[in-house]
């Protein structure tokens, strides 16, 4: 599936005269299966707007998004969510439900009105809380498990229904390294084995480097950058759109594993070279 946005934009004033539109310059953007874009960009830069416009949580005031060159206001609501997956940041459940029935929720696309969940749809929970691996804590209130073990039931909940395309709002935010890493790995694979298509929204460049195909940044009064990782992410373009001295590192080993990824200058320690606690020869 192509899921792809033209010249889109936006504003929250009932008028246009009002306010001006949240994005210095209008989107553009385009998404083949399997292909993962990661929208990167400061607090404030409208990034979660974005999500939901694409999605069409909320209207477009300018442009349109289209799922294989069909607009998304000439879909139904069950055809645009059988066919797109949101999953919004996590937080904590105040309900009790157990990690299945939560999933089981995601199947609401192919539920009539007034149904029961059928054995099929329990079968298909079950299923997606495998391809996330935790099938294991099915019966698990949601308020029992970990941050890190929600949002994997989240995006299980979004898989259930055999979306063509995952549309993740910092779904590895509040989370330790290693639940991070689990998520990151979890969409990774998932793209390529289920040939997916993946929009996730970060704060973190390391992530796009590692996840993305594609990076769409922006800021308050930039305009917006759509392309490769390699050719968005410069040292130069993260201090003008992050507003801090950003350098690039890259780690090889051997002939196939290699880690491109950026750190904040300020973070560095000036000292002498042949005293640092990580000079090879010590």
């Amino acid at each position: 599936m192509k899921i792809e946005v033209q010249g889109g934009n936006f504003f929250y004033a009932k008028k246009r005269e009002k306010a001006p539109f949240l994005y210095q310059t209008d989107i553009d953007f385009s998404l083949n299966d399997g292909e993962i874009m990661a929208i990167l960009g400061p607090n404030g830069a409208g990034k979660t707007t974005m999500l939901k416009c694409i999605t069409g949580l909320l209207d477009w005031k300018k442009g349109q998004t289209l799922i294989d060159g069909k607009p998304l206001t000439a879909l139904s609501r069950k055809t645009i969510w059988k066919r797109i997956g949101y999953v919004p940041q996590a937080h904590k459940m105040v309900f009790g439900f157990t990690l299945e029935e939560l999933v089981i929720m995601g199947r609401a696309p192919y539920i009539s009105t007034l149904s029961q969940p059928s054995a099929k749809d329990r079968e298909a929970a079950i299923a997606a809380l495998e391809m996330v691996g935790i099938a294991h804590l099915a019966k698990k209130s949601c308020n029992s498990v970990s941050g890190g073990e929600l949002q994997l039931a989240l995006i299980a909940r979004t898989l259930v229904s055999d979306p063509d395309v995952l549309i993740l709002d910092e779904p590895e935010s509040h989370l330790d390294i290693q639940k991070q890493i689990v998520i990151l790995q979890t969409l990774k694979r998932l793209s390529k084995e289920k040939n997916i298509s993946c929009i996730i929204n970060t704060h973190y460049p390391n992530h796009a480097f590692y996840l993305a195909d594609h990076v769409l940044m922006t800021a308050k009064e930039k305009r917006v950058v759509y392309g490769e990782v390699r050719e968005v992410m410069t040292e130069a373009r993260m201090k003008e759109y992050f507003g801090i001295e950003m350098k690039k590192i890259i780690y090889e080993e051997a002939d196939d594993f290699l880690i491109e990824t950026m750190v904040p200058k300020d973070l560095g320690l000036l000292r002498d070279q042949s005293t640092c606690r990580f000079n090879s020869d010590i």
